[in-house]
């Protein structure tokens, strides 16, 4: 019984490190994304545009510091996709260009 429940749990921790690898984005890719959708407001330091933060009054965050990458990926996604504050949604990006863009932005920690 203790031979089937080791492998059970071998079993079951490969599934789950292979949908772990296999959810992953290419951060190689998503620099470019990057590039293309996210770069003029971010800007190409991460540490945001300062004319456009002037112009909306906020402040960007800076993507490689502690509280960006402090955020869970589920919460990056949501606030790149759906409007916050006077945040707009992000256009044209597909959800696996997304998660290779969250694996650009892990890439940044500092």
């Amino acid at each position: 019984m203790i031979r089937y429940k080791s492998l059970f749990v071998l079993i079951a921790t490969a599934f789950l490190c292979m949908t772990v690898a296999f959810a992953a984005g290419d951060a190689a890719k998503g620099k470019d994304v990057y590039q293309k959708s996210c770069q003029k407001c971010h800007g190409a330091d991460h540490k945001g545009n300062p004319a456009i933060a002037k112009s909306l009054k906020v402040e960007f965050k800076d993507l490689a510091g502690k509280e960006v990458q402090a955020m869970k990926d589920e919460e990056l996604k949501k606030l790149s996709l759906g409007p916050t504050g006077k945040k707009k949604p992000v256009k044209g990006v597909t959800p696996a260009q997304l998660d290779d863009v969250i694996s650009y932005v892990r890439s940044l920690k500092k």
